[in-house]
Protein backbone atom coordinates (compact mmCIF):
# COMPACT_ATOMS: atom_id res chain seq x y z
CA UNK A 1 0.00 0.00 0.00
CA UNK A 2 1.26 3.52 -0.95
CA UNK A 3 2.02 5.88 1.80
CA UNK A 4 -0.68 8.03 0.03
CA UNK A 5 -3.71 5.46 0.57
CA UNK A 6 -2.72 5.05 3.99
CA UNK A 7 -3.05 8.08 5.52
CA UNK A 8 -6.91 8.17 3.83
CA UNK A 9 -7.85 5.06 5.69
CA UNK A 10 -5.69 5.91 8.48
CA UNK A 11 -8.05 8.83 10.23
CA UNK A 12 -10.94 6.26 10.12
CA UNK A 13 -9.74 3.69 12.02
CA UNK A 14 -10.30 4.83 15.81
CA UNK A 15 -13.93 5.28 14.73
CA UNK A 16 -13.96 1.83 13.27
CA UNK A 17 -12.58 0.63 16.71
CA UNK A 18 -15.01 2.61 18.98
CA UNK A 19 -17.99 0.95 16.53
CA UNK A 20 -16.87 -2.14 17.83
CA UNK A 21 -15.67 -1.89 20.89
CA UNK A 22 -19.44 -0.81 21.99
CA UNK A 23 -20.87 -4.23 22.93
CA UNK A 24 -24.56 -4.09 24.63
CA UNK A 25 -24.49 -6.15 27.80
CA UNK A 26 -27.41 -8.57 28.69
CA UNK A 27 -29.90 -7.10 30.50
CA UNK A 28 -32.22 -7.53 33.36
CA UNK A 29 -36.08 -7.66 34.21
CA UNK A 30 -36.70 -6.42 30.79
CA UNK A 31 -40.73 -6.13 30.74
CA UNK A 32 -42.87 -7.40 27.98
CA UNK A 33 -46.59 -6.26 27.41
CA UNK A 34 -48.11 -8.63 25.52
CA UNK A 35 -51.78 -7.67 23.96
CA UNK A 36 -54.02 -10.72 23.01
CA UNK A 37 -55.16 -10.32 19.68
CA UNK A 38 -57.90 -13.13 19.56
CA UNK A 39 -59.75 -10.87 22.43
CA UNK A 40 -60.96 -8.58 19.58
CA UNK A 41 -64.22 -10.76 19.63
CA UNK A 42 -65.02 -11.11 22.72
CA UNK A 43 -63.30 -13.96 23.96
CA UNK A 44 -60.05 -14.96 24.55
CA UNK A 45 -58.18 -17.93 23.47
CA UNK A 46 -55.46 -18.56 25.64
CA UNK A 47 -51.88 -18.43 24.06
CA UNK A 48 -48.61 -19.80 24.67
CA UNK A 49 -46.49 -16.87 24.49
CA UNK A 50 -42.69 -18.00 23.04
CA UNK A 51 -39.11 -16.21 22.32
CA UNK A 52 -37.16 -17.28 18.87
CA UNK A 53 -33.39 -16.74 19.81
CA UNK A 54 -31.53 -15.59 16.31
CA UNK A 55 -28.73 -18.45 16.88
CA UNK A 56 -30.89 -21.57 16.04
CA UNK A 57 -29.21 -24.78 15.16
CA UNK A 58 -30.53 -26.68 12.48
CA UNK A 59 -32.49 -29.74 14.52
CA UNK A 60 -35.05 -31.95 13.25
CA UNK A 61 -37.12 -31.13 15.90
CA UNK A 62 -38.23 -27.94 15.04
CA UNK A 63 -37.05 -24.16 16.22
CA UNK A 64 -35.36 -23.54 19.51
CA UNK A 65 -37.97 -21.35 21.62
CA UNK A 66 -38.10 -20.08 24.99
CA UNK A 67 -41.50 -19.85 26.68
CA UNK A 68 -42.61 -16.81 28.33
CA UNK A 69 -45.60 -17.20 29.52
CA UNK A 70 -49.05 -17.92 28.64
CA UNK A 71 -51.52 -15.11 27.85
CA UNK A 72 -55.35 -16.01 29.08
CA UNK A 73 -56.75 -12.62 29.27
CA UNK A 74 -56.51 -9.89 27.02
CA UNK A 75 -52.85 -9.02 27.84
CA UNK A 76 -49.98 -10.12 30.04
CA UNK A 77 -46.60 -8.58 31.53
CA UNK A 78 -44.23 -10.99 31.05
CA UNK A 79 -40.40 -10.38 31.96
CA UNK A 80 -38.11 -11.45 29.21
CA UNK A 81 -35.00 -13.50 30.72
CA UNK A 82 -31.30 -12.59 30.48
CA UNK A 83 -29.78 -15.63 29.33
CA UNK A 84 -30.84 -19.08 27.99
CA UNK A 85 -29.19 -22.31 27.19
CA UNK A 86 -30.24 -24.89 24.49
CA UNK A 87 -28.17 -28.27 24.24
CA UNK A 88 -28.20 -30.26 21.14
CA UNK A 89 -26.82 -34.00 21.43
CA UNK A 90 -25.68 -35.66 18.50
CA UNK A 91 -27.13 -39.00 17.51
CA UNK A 92 -25.00 -41.31 18.07
CA UNK A 93 -21.55 -39.84 18.57
CA UNK A 94 -22.93 -38.18 22.25
CA UNK A 95 -21.32 -35.10 21.09
CA UNK A 96 -23.38 -31.70 22.92
CA UNK A 97 -23.16 -28.72 21.80
CA UNK A 98 -24.76 -25.38 24.02
CA UNK A 99 -26.09 -22.90 21.88
CA UNK A 100 -26.27 -19.74 24.30
CA UNK A 101 -28.69 -16.63 24.37
CA UNK A 102 -28.79 -13.37 25.85
CA UNK A 103 -31.15 -10.99 25.92
CA UNK A 104 -28.25 -8.57 24.36
CA UNK A 105 -28.52 -10.64 21.09
CA UNK A 106 -32.08 -10.67 18.74
CA UNK A 107 -35.17 -12.39 19.95
CA UNK A 108 -38.03 -12.76 17.51
CA UNK A 109 -41.89 -14.03 19.00
CA UNK A 110 -44.40 -15.99 18.08
CA UNK A 111 -47.63 -17.34 19.77
CA UNK A 112 -49.77 -20.40 19.48
CA UNK A 113 -53.09 -22.02 20.97
CA UNK A 114 -51.65 -23.78 24.38
CA UNK A 115 -53.57 -26.93 22.86
CA UNK A 116 -51.39 -27.18 20.33
CA UNK A 117 -47.77 -29.30 20.44
CA UNK A 118 -44.15 -26.71 21.03
CA UNK A 119 -42.67 -28.20 18.38
CA UNK A 120 -45.27 -26.48 16.03
CA UNK A 121 -44.54 -23.28 17.05
CA UNK A 122 -42.63 -20.88 15.17
CA UNK A 123 -41.45 -16.57 14.91
CA UNK A 124 -44.08 -14.33 13.23
CA UNK A 125 -42.47 -11.22 14.37
CA UNK A 126 -39.55 -8.86 13.39
CA UNK A 127 -36.96 -9.62 15.72
CA UNK A 128 -35.51 -7.49 18.65
CA UNK A 129 -32.42 -7.02 20.91
CA UNK A 130 -34.53 -6.63 24.37
CA UNK A 131 -31.70 -5.73 25.72
CA UNK A 132 -31.81 -2.29 24.25
CA UNK A 133 -34.32 -1.06 25.97
CA UNK A 134 -36.10 -1.41 29.64
CA UNK A 135 -39.39 -2.67 28.33
CA UNK A 136 -41.69 -3.65 24.93
CA UNK A 137 -44.94 -4.13 23.61
CA UNK A 138 -46.04 -6.43 20.99
CA UNK A 139 -49.51 -7.57 20.00
CA UNK A 140 -50.20 -11.73 19.43
CA UNK A 141 -50.58 -13.47 17.78
CA UNK A 142 -49.44 -11.59 14.23
CA UNK A 143 -46.47 -10.00 12.41
CA UNK A 144 -45.96 -7.15 14.23
CA UNK A 145 -42.79 -5.44 15.80
CA UNK A 146 -42.12 -5.44 19.33
CA UNK A 147 -41.73 -1.75 19.78
CA UNK A 148 -40.35 0.19 22.80
CA UNK A 149 -42.94 1.11 25.63
CA UNK A 150 -43.17 1.63 29.48
CA UNK A 151 -42.13 -0.48 32.21
CA UNK A 152 -45.34 -2.98 33.18
CA UNK A 153 -45.53 -5.17 36.40
CA UNK A 154 -45.72 -8.49 35.19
Amino acid sequence: MTRRRRSKILPFLPFAALACSSTLEPRENVTLLVTNETCDTGTCSPLRILGFPDNQPATPGGFWSIELGVLTGASACLTLPATREFRVTEVPSGKTTTYRWTSADGLALGAQPVSEPQLLASPSTAEFVPASMEAWAVTLPGTGVASPHALCTP
